[in-house]
């Protein structure tokens, strides 16, 4: 019985074997198609040039020497830092809790720092947070993308 399977094995036809493998190279070509033309999605373009534009904007704020003051524990700053989502390393950060990484809290006293965020753009300081809008419209952010 095992010969007579192996035999047949030996004389299956050589086109039936191609065949099945060109019905495997189309449909891995199908579904390949199918993932670039779903990934490219308006929504995926959408938010690719959302964070392009948190990007944008952290870099200006850092280009024209504004700053947001704050502490590792304030909520309020955790908060802002995540309206900057990927782009949170490029914004210009000083932390002023002691405690923290990096502090500077004798600068945050020379500034007059009165409570967490502050922001100082432009010699201004600007307590609360900020849209990403705000912080725009107060640093003279010109992009063509938006929001």
């Amino acid at each position: 019985m095992s010969q007579s399977f192996i035999r047949s094995l030996l004389q299956s036809n050589p086109a039936n074997r191609w065949a099945q493998t060109g019905r495997h190279l189309s449909m891995g070509a199908a579904l390949l198609t199918a993932a670039v033309v779903f990934g490219c999605a308006p929504q995926a373009t959408r938010e690719a040039n959302q964070q392009s534009y948190e990007a944008q904007l952290a870099n200006h704020l850092k280009e024209t020497g504004a700053t947001m003051y704050g502490a590792y524990w304030c909520p309020h700053c955790a908060e802002q830092k995540e309206m900057f989502a990927g782009a949170v390393e490029q914004v210009p950060y000083v932390e002023c809790d002691p405690s923290g990484q990096d502090p500077q809290p004798q600068l945050c006293q020379e500034k007059g720092i009165p409570g967490y965020p502050t922001w100082e753009i432009d010699g201004e300081l600007y307590s609360g947070t900020r849209s990403l809008e705000e912080l725009a419209e107060l640093s003279d952010f010109q992009s063509t993308q938006s929001p």
